[in-house]
């Protein structure tokens, strides 16, 4: 499968996760959600969420704050992009050989700020690389799965941001500008 054919199916994939979140993870890590409302008609509002929520009426109440994927080290400025590399199900060494592409092609881009999505631990080679990660563990449980739950969680949390799979950070130079007219 050519790259931009795998980006096209993950980006259809990432889609459909972030349409339908799973509500009680989103509220559950919802840092501001706690926080009482200044006015009194969005405390008003907020009950009547609240009450409308626990019949399954409509979603529950999730504060809209803006998501900076950048690390304090990095600059912060509005036009920084997102850019989430989904790396699930990858081997070590293959890893490892395309985040070594990736930050060559991003070598000099301060204007992104890429997210490394993985289920490998490897967080020294990680922290070399200066990028976020998040870390989506495959633990065996019951109910579903936690791995599947975090999936959904990060696919709405970064529906903003330009999906891209593991493979093209090996890329060469004709995909990767084919790439860049996707996003």
């Amino acid at each position: 499968m050519s790259v931009i054919a795998e980006t096209k199916a993950l980006r259809r994939r990432i889609r459909a996760l972030a349409a339908k979140p799973e509500w009680d993870v989103l509220v559950r890590y919802d840092l501001l959600g706690k926080k009482s409302p200044s006015t009194w008609h969005e405390r008003v509002w907020r009950r009547i969420r609240h009450v409308l929520a626990s019949v399954n009426l409509i979603s529950p109440h999730v504060t809209p704050y803006p998501w900076l994927p950048t690390l304090k080290h990095r600059p912060v400025s509005a036009d920084v992009k997102t850019v989430m590399i989904w790396a699930l199900g990858a081997e070590r060494r293959e890893l490892r050989a395309a985040c070594e592409g990736w930050s060559k092609k991003l070598q000099g881009g301060d204007d992104l700020a890429p997210v490394l999505v993985t289920d490998i631990a490897d967080f020294a080679f990680y922290s070399r690389l200066g990028w976020l990660v998040e870390y989506v563990p495959s633990l065996s449980s019951t109910g579903p799965s936690l791995q599947q739950r975090k999936q959904a969680y990060l696919a709405w949390r970064y529906r903003n941001a330009t999906v891209l799979p593991l493979s093209a950070g090996l890329a060469s130079e004709a995909e990767w500008r084919a790439l860049s007219k996707l996003s």
